[in-house]
């Protein structure tokens, strides 16, 4: 999906509104001006919310400046002050995005297994086996059934999702972790 799609913002667009409000082109010239600058505040606050994101979720500043094509210095003495902004509140409503890059990806290994296995569900045990628990792999359920492109939480998998967000939520922490999730298999 291209940007425009995306913002349905167009050079095109931003004249017309332009011409509709001034027919005089000179009256046109202060309000083109503030809606550059809001323009840019916006790409700014844009950025900056993405990287707080990122950084919420462990992403490291030299990953983000690869991505921006500059130095990781650069990187922080631009954003440092955005990637600040608190993120709200963490809450289970929030899902999987408020789950760090490393614990959706415990989480992706433990589906990819179950469904690999044509497990009839993403199990506890399956979850602790993905963590690096291998004496869990004893629990794990038979394989077998039908395949399942996405393979469903059991219960008791989707109490310890919820307990890990507590177990976060009572550390004081932005995002939910690997640690979180390992201590609410327990």
């Amino acid at each position: 999906m291209g940007i425009q799609q995306m913002t349905g913002v167009t050079l095109e667009r931003l004249v017309a509104a332009l011409e509709s409000t001034h027919a005089d082109v000179r009256d046109r010239i202060p309000d083109a001006m503030v809606i550059a600058e809001h323009l840019d505040q916006t790409g700014d606050e844009l950025i900056g919310h993405v990287v707080a994101t990122a950084r919420a979720q462990g992403v490291s500043w030299s990953e983000i400046g690869t991505r921006m094509g500059v130095s990781k210095q650069a990187a922080q003495q631009r954003l440092a002050k955005a990637a600040e902004v608190e993120l709200e509140p963490l809450s289970p409503e929030q899902g999987f995005t408020r789950f760090t890059i490393e614990a959706r990806n415990v989480l992706t290994a433990a589906h990819e297994a179950a469904r690999g296995r044509r497990e009839p569900y993403v199990t506890t045990s399956r979850i602790a086996v993905a963590a690096g628990i291998e004496s869990a792999g004893a629990r794990l359920p038979d394989p077998g059934g039908d395949p399942q492109d996405l393979v469903p939480y059991d219960n008791t998998a989707q109490q310890a999702l919820m307990r890990a967000f507590e177990i976060a939520i009572a550390d004081g922490a932005q995002m939910v972790d690997v640690p979180h999730l390992v201590e609410a298999l327990r």
